[in-house]
């Protein structure tokens, strides 16, 4: 099968090349200077009488195909030009070059404003029209994504409202950095660049099968004005303890070469609290964990894109950074028996750190096959991130009127080092004709996994290995894939029909324990948009998809808070999959309606496991979950008055869950619903001054075998625009009430355990944010080739 891949590609290639090998009439259009003239309207009436339309492109270059034999009229037309007509006979390939004349009197400028709607749906994915919303203006990209619906930020994490954490892309090419790094590069960019942000609920065949929560596009504004353009921003947070961000990004084009960087760092501190209660028959434990983390975390980017022709662009790029982390943490915990009196008490303190770096590298190669975009994509890519975890702790037993027990301090340090290196490479062809577009394509990934886990005892002064808990672990996963999608219209009704293929080989040795695993896997895409009416929009779609584990859940490192305690990864964790149907109406671009439904199968999730003999506790990721999830969501965008506009979403959603493993409940299940308010203030007719108050709620729902409590969030802003909206400032309030808490509990063993968090989201943040240079410099699209097994590794 892995030998057919590469066949299968090229004769589909062959194919589609033979299909363009018909009759077509081309040409080039100019000026009386000889300059390429662009959208030039060109009107084509063929031997049978059909009439085709179409414009120049940049060159000033035009293409028909399917025309008709016999007698032919073409018209060139456009505004400041006198319009053109020739006639001829039309046999075989015909090429019309011509030269148009500027009118005697021609306007000094003319404007024409066309309003997107502020929504669209698409055949595969709903557009969020930035540049039409008022809740966009002096935001960065971050902030920005809070406001679309259905999309939920917290604590800098993007998720889907009922689904989960999702992919990021800008300009179709996934954002390959780890959650830190990621969160400053969006805060880099400001909302000013974007044109539109695209949620891919349902993700067609052309991208990756991996991940059950879809994708997020972010597409930048593109114009053709040469120049160089650049934003430099900082940001300081004030949660328990101060953190500051400082970061930009930089572009410049001239002639054929394009160059672009970042450069952005992140220092600081947080202090999450966690709370757990365990009630053992006759005991309960409480454990309290007070935590400081500590991050320095600087990344940065270099590429550079050539347009060798006009068809051609090459591109090469560098990505790197490294975090260096390390924490300060007391875990207390309390022995309390029966009669609610404290027995012992077994305190703990701990000190981690963690060393992490990445580089990747992408070669990349867009070639036209003409000026109707057919084209062919090449992609070459290279990841390798390495890490060091090194976590000292001790032990220290006492009595509950708060003796210690003799002999009970004992001290202990685990280390890991892993070492993840991957190579990729991807082809894609696109091919749209007149009544059809179809595109395919093929990828080939090699991943290799090392990590080297170590566990010591203090003894005599001397820390001593346990071989009981150590590990050598080597994991390597291979996957070749196909793809081909067809998109057709017809009238009102929108047609996407895809297949994808993948087949992947699988080893990893752990204690002496090899797990092979080969499996072939298809992942079918279909949708159907119907356009009723202007106001009406209906849509169906439905999508198989795949959840491979990220590499460190499959790292046996073990991370304890005390002897009794610990996490640990799964070396022989297998993917999840699932299959997604969604049913959506869209009424006056300003209530989106949707009603879905997911099955999961295989799925995995941290389980802690409770052992009332030992009273150990051992979480760690295993396959167990089979779930359903129903949703029917309601989005509304809408100004109540002029100065006001706001984003309001309310979902309701019932999950069910059920267990193959005997230590956890059989099935559990539950309603659960969000509701969330957005709204902004223009508080001045210059629109340089906003206001914004926003606000969301959680109720209990059923997550997995977990049964959340109910949180919120209440948040305040002002923002204000200066230096002819160049310098954007602003002041935010997050969590003003300090209720934005997870809390949740479960059932293992029998054993009842409750959960209380808190990640330090009580914030005030200041933000400064200058634009400069050129702020039309084109943006030239680009896609890398790694985007599902680069995302793994965070």
């Amino acid at each position: 099968m892995q030998k057919l891949f590469p066949v299968i590609v090229f004769a589909l290639i062959i194919i589609g090349l033979k299909v363009q090998a018909q009759f077509k009439v081309t040409g080039e259009i100019k000026s009386e200077k000889n300059v390429p003239k662009q959208h030039i309207s060109i009107k084509l009436i063929d031997g049978g009488g059909k009439t085709n339309y179409t414009q120049s492109d940049s060159l000033g270059k035009y293409s028909f195909t399917n025309i008709n034999v016999g007698e032919c009229v073409i018209t060139f037309s456009a505004i400041g030009f006198q319009t053109l007509k020739k006639t001829f006979q039309f046999t075989g390939d015909t090429i019309i070059n011509i030269q148009l004349k500027e009118t005697a009197n021609t306007l000094d400028e003319v404007q024409i404003n066309s309003k997107k709607p502020l929504f669209e749906k698409k055949i595969d994915r709903t557009v969020f029209n930035v540049e039409n919303s008022i809740a966009a203006l002096g935001t960065d990209v971050l902030e920005l994504l809070s406001k679309v619906p259905g999309v939920r930020v917290m604590n800098d994490q993007v998720s889907l409202v009922g689904k989960g954490n999702v992919n990021l892309m800008i300009n179709d090419k996934l954002i390959q950095l780890s959650q830190d790094d990621l969160s400053n590069y969006l805060k880099s960019i400001s909302s000013d660049q974007i044109s539109k942000i695209e949620v891919i609920t349902n993700p067609p065949a052309k991208y990756d099968a991996q991940g059950n929560n879809g994708l997020i596009n972010i597409m930048l504004k593109k114009v053709t004005v040469e120049g160089f353009k650049g934003t430099i921003n900082t940001v300081f947070t004030q949660a328990k303890h101060p953190t500051a961000s400082a970061g930009g990004n930089f572009s410049c084009r001239k002639d054929k070469i394009t160059l672009y960087s970042t450069l952005n760092i992140r220092k600081g501190s947080i202090v999450p609290f966690e709370q757990s209660n365990v009630f053992y028959p006759l005991q309960t434990w409480n454990v309290v964990n007070k935590d400081r983390n500590f991050r320095t975390v600087p990344s940065g980017s270099l590429g550079m894109d050539y347009q060798r022709s006009p068809k051609t662009l090459l591109g090469l790029s560098y990505n790197g950074g490294l975090t260096n982390f390390h924490s300060e943490e007391n875990i207390k915990t309390s022995v309390i028996n029966i009669n609610q009196l404290v027995d012992s008490v077994l305190n703990s303190d701990a000190n981690a750190k963690i060393r992490s770096r990445y580089h990747s590298a992408n070669l990349y190669l867009k070639q036209a096959l003409d000026s109707t975009g057919k084209q062919i994509t090449f992609n070459a890519d290279w990841f390798k991130l390495g890490d060091e975890k090194e976590r000292f702790f001790n032990n220290q037993s006492y009595l509950g009127n708060g003796s210690s027990i003799p002999h009970s301090f004992a001290e202990y340090l685990s280390t890991s080092k892993q070492n993840i290196e991957l190579y990729t490479v991807k082809a894609d062809v696109d091919l749209p004709f007149k009544d059809f577009k179809v595109s395919f394509g093929t990828k080939f990934s090699f991943i290799n996994n090392e990590s080297d886990v170590n566990f010591f005892r203090k003894q005599n002064n001397i820390f001593e290995i346990d071989d009981k808990q150590s590990n050598l672990f080597n994991y390597r996963e291979n996957t070749q894939a196909a793809y081909v999608n067809l998109n057709r219209i017809i009238k009102k009704w929108d047609f996407q029909l895809g297949l994808r293929a993948e087949y992947t080989q699988i080893e990893g040795v752990s204690l002496g324990e090899k797990n092979q695993n080969n499996y072939f896997q298809m992942f079918p895409t279909f949708y159907t948009v119907y356009r009723s009416s202007d106001k009406s929009i209906w849509s169906i779609n439905y999508g198989r998809r795949i959840n491979r584990p990220a590499y460190r859940k499959l790292n046996p490192f073990r991370w304890y808070s005390n002897q009794y305690v610990y996490t640990e990864g799964n070396p022989f964790l297998q993917p999840s999959y699932n299959n997604n149907i969604e049913f959506s109406h869209i009424y006056k671009n300003t209530l989106t309606s949707t009603f879905s439904f997911s099955n999961t199968t295989n799925g995995f999730i941290d389980v802690n496991f409770i052992d009332a003999n030992t009273n150990t506790q051992a979480s760690r990721p295993i396959n167990f979950i089979t779930g359903y999830n129903y949703q029917f969501s309601n989005a509304v965008v809408f100004n109540p008055v002029k100065k006001w506009q706001t984003i309001n979403q309310f979902d309701v959603f019932y999950n069910v869950s059920k267990s193959n493993i005997v230590q956890t409940q059989d099935e559990l299940m539950g309603f659960g619903a969000y509701f969330s308010t957005l709204n902004q203030f223009t508080l001045n007719q210059s629109k340089t001054f906003f206001a914004d108050v926003n606000f969301w709620y959680q109720f209990p729902a059923v997550d997995g075998l977990n049964e959340n409590r109910s949180q919120c969030n209440l948040d305040f802003g002002i923002k204000a625009l200066l230096l002819n909206k160049k310098l954007q400032l602003s002041l935010n309030a997050n969590d003003v009430l300090k209720t934005n808490k997870y809390r949740f509990s479960s059932l293992i063993n029998n054993i009842k355990q409750d959960y209380n968090n808190y990640y330090d989201a009580q914030q005030l943040r200041f933000t400064a944010r200058f634009n400069f240079g050129n702020e039309k410099i084109k943006q030239l699209e680009r896609k890398a080739g790694n985007e599902e097994e680069r995302r793994r590794s965070n």
